[in-house]
């Protein structure tokens, strides 16, 4: 426990102040009154994964308990007894998170439990690590645009043509920029770190969203809500999956894979070690990863799968027909584990609050 919560844990309360309230439903066949078989903690949200979950506790028998969390609330409430916490939802038997880094880190630090069965062997090797982390969907990195903002201007497909519509478009867009909060949101800080390395642009970016007056987010869902509402024009690094289905139901809300290049990563599972029901957990993440799992993924929550036999028009060989320019994946490798090194995070916060909060003291302890 000393090395995870020197590091991870440090990351995830300092991030967050302490765990925020958490939503639980519980899934099961008609007229069943029993505790749960499986309980799983993931950052989709409910109404989004619950169709599958049903399925499953329904054809399997299982009573299953789905909380969902902030990525970063999954490590302290699962692997730390003093975590500030008013819930009291048992341990997760298994965790699904879009956070890679924190993911990996858990296996790395020998938090989690192997598993091998005749499904996990038919995966990709580059979807699993050591046999103990899984990756089951496809997230690419997006940006979202309200068609309203353009007047006549192109659609920019790429980070270059974005700064330039924001420069064109000026008083008109300052407060009109979102994106979830890289300091409280796993999956915005693993992105944004990508970007740091990535892209020519990351420092116009960075200065050109803070003079802007970037809006944060505590999730995907919260932007896209907020493009809806007018609340803002321009979203960045978003998950592909919950915008392209947004961009389907409001035609005027257009994604977009910027051309320069579109981050990729992979949402993934693991069985904790200290899981109470180790058994359903494999169940769940044979049915997850199986081709019919995969497929039955795709059509009950949009997602995209990761094996493209799975027949879902949501697979990642579908998205490549899409406009867009290189992909670049982040793949389940040690080079992730430096996403978590605590200085090179200190490092890389302290130049986004320079630039988002110029007012706020840069961080000077170690955790970030």
């Amino acid at each position: 426990m000393k090395a995870l919560t020197s590091l991870l844990l440090g990351l995830c309360l300092a991030a967050i102040g302490g765990v925020q309230a958490a939503t639980t439903e519980v899934f099961k066949r008609a007229n069943v009154d029993a505790p749960p078989d499986l309980i799983i903690s993931g950052v989709a949200p409910v109404a989004r994964f619950a169709p599958f979950l049903q399925t499953f506790a329904e054809r399997e028998g299982l009573v299953v308990s789905y909380t969902e969390r902030m990525s970063n609330e999954l490590v302290p409430v699962t692997f730390d007894a003093d975590a500030d916490t008013d819930d009291e939802i048992p341990s997760p038997d298994l965790i699904l998170s879009s956070a890679m880094e924190q993911q990996l880190k858990l296996v790395n630090d020998g938090y989690a439990q192997p598993y091998r069965s005749d499904v996990i062997r038919e995966l990709p090797e580059w979807a699993q690590w050591r046999d103990e982390l899984f990756a089951y969907a496809f997230e690419p990195i997006v940006m979202v645009i309200n068609r309203d903002l353009l007047a006549g201007a192109e659609l920019p497909q790429s980070r270059d043509q974005l700064l330039q519509l924001i420069r064109a478009k000026g008083p008109l867009v300052d407060g009109k920029i979102g994106m979830t909060d890289i300091e409280t949101v796993g999956l915005g800080y693993l992105t944004w770190a990508h970007d740091s390395r990535q892209s020519r642009t990351y420092g116009q970016l960075l200065e050109t969203f803070g003079n802007a007056h970037l809006r944060l987010y505590p999730d995907s869902e919260s932007v896209l809500q907020a493009l809806l509402k007018g609340e803002i024009f321009i979203a960045y690094n978003l998950v592909g999956s919950y915008a392209f289905d947004f961009s389907n139901r409001y035609p005027w809300i257009t994604t977009v894979m910027p051309a320069d290049y579109t981050s990729v990563l992979m949402r993934t599972a693991l069985i904790p070690k200290s899981a109470q029901h180790p058994e359903a957990a494999r169940r769940f993440l044979d049915d997850l990863l199986s081709t019919s799992g995969q497929a039955r993924l795709g059509e009950q929550t949009g997602l995209i799968p990761v094996i493209s036999e799975a027949g879902s028009s949501d697979t990642f060989a579908f998205l490549r027909e899409k406009s867009h320019g290189i992909f670049r994946p982040i793949p389940l490798s040690l080079q992730l584990l430096l996403q978590t090194d605590a200085e090179k995070r200190r490092l890389l916060l302290n130049e986004w609050r320079a630039a988002v909060y110029p007012q706020q003291k840069p961080a000077t302890d170690s955790a970030p």
